[in-house]
């Protein structure tokens, strides 16, 4: 079983957000004030945090507020359960923060369990803050001003929520492309391995290249293209070994030498059986072209895709550090491109489907008699 972090520009932003919110709260509120400060704090810079949607934002307002609520209230009336409530509704705030960086980015969000987990986390973290905190700060009010300790210990708590949400970031199970290229590596030839896995490297490096606030559809249209490649490398694999080059030869020999024993018998019931053999053989044959015919359109077709991702992915980075709206134009660009290849896939596929023109000699199927071809080819001889 896989075990991957995901979204570490989405973990890291979200630290650094606490760390700074918790810190600035605490340095201005008293001694005692201090943790409820740094947990009210870490949970309103989530909320305030820039580029939200205002739906995103308002949800995560509502948290920070509770959270600020139930802080508050430990400071009015202390008992054993206000604060950790708080540490909860700052967990949950950074699951509002998670859950919003999937939906920007196409990523899974985090299930029921991930989230009560990430609760549950974070009243623990709340608990063992206000035991160290107070030491902590009383350590560095010996070196450095008070609202300095203050501030550091609140971004030290800042620091502590966020690794409580870890578990936020965490995907149990392989990765759909890598899972697949995986089973087919073993399966695929030498010309077909390095496409397959040039395919896969193109899309995890263009994934990893997406910018935050990329639009959602980017990522599932990268993952789309890339398994579309390994199903066409699968399948060019399939009508490979289904058509070696050793069968056409031996089908054209053995045809050949069946037309010329029709051609040689005396006996009309011979010739017969002689020319529906060689008909049966042709078939094959013709139905050999078409399975190469297949096999070349699904290669050439793989090589398009391959080119397509590795396209995208110098695209995304060429777009490390353009202004918004730039970016925004050609992320678009970059959609409408990856949406042409997918419609050219289905409109290929639809066309392998239809029947491919063959040559020589028809097929027959019939008992009765020769193929017309069959009996002109007796006449001349």
């Amino acid at each position: 079983m896989e075990v991957r972090f995901e979204d570490h520009g989405g973990f890291q932003r979200a630290a650094a957000l606490a760390a700074v919110g918790g810190g600035a709260l605490a340095a201005v509120a008293p001694q005692l004030a201090a943790v409820p400060a740094a947990v009210a704090g870490s949970a309103f810079a989530l909320a305030f945090a820039s580029g939200l949607t205002a739906d995103a934002r308002r949800r995560r307002l509502g948290a920070a507020i509770a959270c600020a609520v139930a802080a508050g209230a430990w400071l009015i009336a202390p008992n054993d359960w206000l604060l950790p409530a708080a540490g909860a509704l700052l967990g949950l705030a950074f699951a509002l923060a998670r859950d919003d960086e999937a939906a920007q980015s196409g990523g899974a969000h985090p299930s029921r369990w991930v989230v009560a987990l990430s609760a549950l986390l974070g009243a623990g973290t709340v608990l063992l803050a206000s035991a160290a905190l107070v030491p902590l700060m009383g350590a560095l009010a010996s070196a450095v001003p008070g609202w300095v300790a203050s501030g550091a210990s609140g971004a030290a708590f800042g620091l502590w929520a966020s690794l409580a949400a870890a578990p936020l970031h965490v995907a149990v199970g392989g990765d759909e492309v890598e899972s697949r290229l995986a089973s087919l590596r073993a399966s695929l030839g030498p010309d077909l391995r390095p496409l397959a896995e040039r395919a896969a490297a193109a899309r995890r490096g263009a994934t990893d290249e997406l910018p935050g606030g990329a639009r959602a559809d980017l990522r599932t249209l990268l993952d789309s293209l890339a398994l579309a490649a390994l199903d066409l490398a699968a399948r060019a694999a399939d009508l490979g070994r289904s058509a070696p080059a050793a069968l056409e030869e031996d089908l054209q020999r053995r045809c050949a030498q069946l037309t010329q024993s029709a051609a040689s018998a005396a006996d009309p019931a011979a010739q017969k059986s002689y020319l529906r053999a060689a008909d049966a053989l042709q078939g094959q044959l013709d139905h050999f072209r078409r399975v190469r015919l297949a096999r070349e359109r699904a290669l050439a077709r793989l090589h398009e895709d391959v080119a397509n991702l590795e396209r995208a992915r110098f695209s995304l980075t060429l777009l490390r550090g353009a202004d918004a709206v730039r970016g925004a134009v050609e992320l678009d660009l970059l959609s409408d491109r990856l949406q042409q290849g997918a419609m050219v896939f289905e409109a290929e596929e639809q066309l392998s489907s239809d029947p491919c023109p063959t040559s020589g000699i028809p097929i027959a199927t019939s008992d009765s008699a020769p193929s017309a071809g069959s009996r002109s080819t007796i006449s001349s001889r």
